[in-house]
């Protein structure tokens, strides 16, 4: 029943809660034991006030001196727990609270027996009565606990009840239910304060349950987002690792030029809708020149190293709306819509002189390469096959022309 007694032993489900609640407990003490100490320095200085004239001076300011300091003793003690609240050392300030309650209930007792000075006048009876609701007060401060509410009206009771027979014995035999009933009243108020133990706790295990619901919705809706993040991680890594077979399905995988698979399929694809709307299409196909002599003078990784920077370099030189593809080896062609043959042999021409410019180093020697580029347009109802047997045709006449040429079909020659 007293929150600060029996600790939480293992640390199971069950007794962390129940630890939980012992605490809560203690300290939903100290907040009512803290506003409590706060509204009972005006009764203090009231009830002096009202004893000022009957009374010299000394002993009135010793009492309320030493009602102060048991007042602020409480405050500090309540101010200190709620600051640091510490689970390890809550017995001992539960027993400075229990020690500060039960020195505030004999001070009111002092007050009694040093203020009244044996006259049953006005002032006796409102001094009664102020202890009587002085006892009510406190089991909204410190009811939650009965034993220190039980020591409090130990104390202020017992303490009066035997101030009133020791200075007030006329008193009592002209009123002998007055004994009886501050004993019942005592415990009344000791029955509401199990009451009010009973309703708190009920209120705060509410409380912990319901933060504790709190706790398991947020954890499950952090999970939540949790797998959903997963879940799309894996969706984007799954499409990445598509995209990229996607890629190795339509890219060599050396150069990362189309294959000749998807160049056919878009060309055919263009074609179709060239026919209709007789839009301008050209076709470049270029070969490396005497690209056996570097494989054999230099290797076939030294030839590789030639693939993959040529196609680097070229796609540099084309449009966004060109294809560039490998043909086989090392041919390669361009698909260029909306382009005529004059176009298409000016980009050509930029093309080979990109890829004479280049400059390779093996091991301190250095060589060039050059191409041979043959170009052709889309003459009206001409097939895929077609257009690119006459781009191969211009091809091998640069060829014979002497090689590092752009070659159009029909005859037109430049380089």
């Amino acid at each position: 029943m007293n929150p600060a007694q029996n600790l939480p032993g293992p640390d199971t489900p069950t007794s962390a809660i129940e630890g939980q609640i012992r605490t809560d407990m203690l300290h939903e003490l100290y907040v009512r034991g803290r506003e409590s100490t706060l509204l009972g320095f005006l009764p203090i200085f009231l009830l002096a006030w009202l004893h000022m004239d009957a009374h010299a001076l000394p002993p009135l300011l010793l009492w309320i001196g030493s009602l102060v300091a048991v007042q602020t003793y409480r405050l500090w003690i309540a101010q200190r727990y709620l600051q640091q609240p510490d689970a390890h050392t809550r017995q001992r300030w539960y027993l400075h609270q229990w020690l500060g309650t039960v020195t505030l209930a004999l001070g009111w007792v002092i007050s009694f027996a040093l203020l009244d000075a044996n006259e049953l006048g006005m002032p006796f009876y409102l001094h009664l009565i102020f202890l009587i609701g002085l006892s009510t007060f406190m089991l909204s401060s410190i009811g939650i606990d009965i034993r220190l509410y039980g020591g409090f009206l130990l104390v202020l009771v017992g303490g009066t009840l035997a101030v009133l027979s020791v200075q007030y014995p006329a008193f009592l035999q002209r009123y002998p239910i007055v004994p009886i009933g501050f004993v019942i009243y005592a415990c009344m108020l000791l029955v509401r304060s199990r009451g009010e133990y009973r309703r708190t706790r009920e209120w705060i295990t509410a409380r912990l349950n319901r933060k504790q619901l709190l706790e398991q919705l947020n954890a499950a809706l952090t999970e939540e987002r949790n797998i959903k993040e997963q879940l799309r991680q894996q969706s984007q890594e799954l499409e990445n690792r598509n995209r990229e077979l996607s890629e190795l399905a339509v890219r060599d995988g050396l150069t990362r030029a189309f294959r000749r698979g998807h160049i056919e399929a878009e060309l055919r694809r263009l074609i179709k809708g060239l026919h209709r709307h007789h839009d301008n299409f050209s076709v470049l196909m270029m070969d490396i020149d005497f690209f056996k002599r570097v494989n054999d003078q230099y290797g076939h990784a030294v030839g590789d190293e030639v693939l993959r920077r040529l196609a680097a370099v070229s796609q540099t030189q084309l449009r966004e709306t060109n294809l560039f593809g490998r043909w086989g080896g090392e041919e390669f062609i361009v698909l260029m819509p909306q382009t005529t043959l004059e176009e298409a042999v000016m980009a050509a021409q930029r093309l080979r002189q990109a890829i004479a410019a280049m400059v390779f180093d093996v091991e301190g020697v250095t060589f060039q390469i050059t191409i041979s580029i043959g170009a052709a347009q889309l003459q009206p109802m001409e097939s895929a096959d077609a257009v690119v047997a006459r781009s191969d045709e211009a091809l091998y006449a640069a060829k014979h022309a002497g090689r590092n040429c752009v070659v159009a079909s029909p005859a037109l020659t430049a380089g």
